[in-house]
């Protein structure tokens, strides 16, 4: 099997067209419309989540008022509209599907008590907010949410925030050595238990870039891991997440994921599943 990494999902979807691929995993959410009229399209849900990150200790997000009043001035229905490709607005921190999953926890969507968070925050003249940063990695449809979101927190509380786009390796290293004061990333579940969700943002995870840390969370997290009473494991995870989402705000929860993807007829078995697993074994190449 040989697989193609390609930045632009376009030159991926121009290449699929000319036959030079049998699939591409990232369709450009401008052209899903169309796309989705075709026999190759198929769409698949996945254990996955989107999602932004404060630095905390990079101001002005090491003020917990900023965090929350751009939390909630950032409307995730619009998002998932925009994108239009069967994703799901995320209130907590485990994604649709999986257990532990909440869609009744987390701010709420509220442009007056946002504006009034940033005003106690210190931000009544908007003209004195800092620049803020917002980076995320070379990729057609994180531009497309990146702008979305800076569009909005321009409308909704009158700030101007910077857009700023790397190559992977070059964003993973920024994650490492200096995080922005917001940057996108996302989860992927290894396995589908929600440890494999809220062990990663433990304070000592190295995939954890926002420099945030809290004791309470961490306890309950590890201790949840071994608690074999499936109800007692999932109200703590439950209590972990609503620390994340409604209490500290290290982290604006955006979406759980959904695959969209074009496979050329001649593939058959396709290994499309929750996990994105590709085990390519059992495929198939028809004439």
């Amino acid at each position: 099997v040989l697989g193609y990494i390609i930045n632009e999902t376009t030159t991926a979807r121009n290449m699929f067209d000319l036959g030079k691929i049998d699939a591409q995993l990232d369709l450009p959410a401008n052209e899903l419309s169309t796309l989705k009229q075709r026999q190759e399209f198929s769409e698949q849900p996945i254990l996955g989540i989107f999602y932004l990150g404060f630095n905390v200790k990079k101001p002005p997000m090491d003020n917990i008022k900023v965090r929350k009043a751009i939390s909630m001035a950032v409307d995730k229905e619009q998002i998932v509209r925009m994108l239009a490709g069967g994703q799901v607005p995320l209130a907590g921190w485990i994604p649709k599907g999986m257990a532990g999953y909440n869609e009744n926890m987390g701010l709420k969507f509220d442009v007056e008590q946002a504006n009034r968070l940033l005003d106690e925050a210190g931000y009544k003249d908007r003209g004195q907010f800092p620049r803020v940063v917002l980076a995320f990695n070379t990729n057609d449809n994180h531009k497309r949410l990146a702008e979305n979101v800076q569009a909005q927190l321009k409308k909704n509380l009158g700030i101007e925030i910077e857009l700023r786009n790397e190559e992977w390796k070059v964003y993973l290293q920024s994650l490492q050595s200096d995080p922005p004061h917001i940057f996108r990333l996302g989860w992927l579940a290894d396995i589908p238990d929600p440890d494999n969700f809220m062990s990663f943002l433990l304070s000592e995870s190295d995939n954890n870039h926002t420099n945030w840390g809290n004791p309470q969370f961490d306890q309950l997290v590890v201790e949840a891991a071994s608690v074999t009473d499936t109800q007692k494991r999932l109200a703590m995870y439950e209590e972990a997440q609503r620390i994340l989402v409604e209490k500290d705000i290290p982290v604006l929860p955006i979406y759980t994921m959904v695959e969209n993807m074009m496979v050329q007829e001649r593939v058959k078995n396709f290994p499309a599943n929750a996990i994105s697993q590709m085990k390519f074994k059992d495929i198939e190449l028809t004439r």
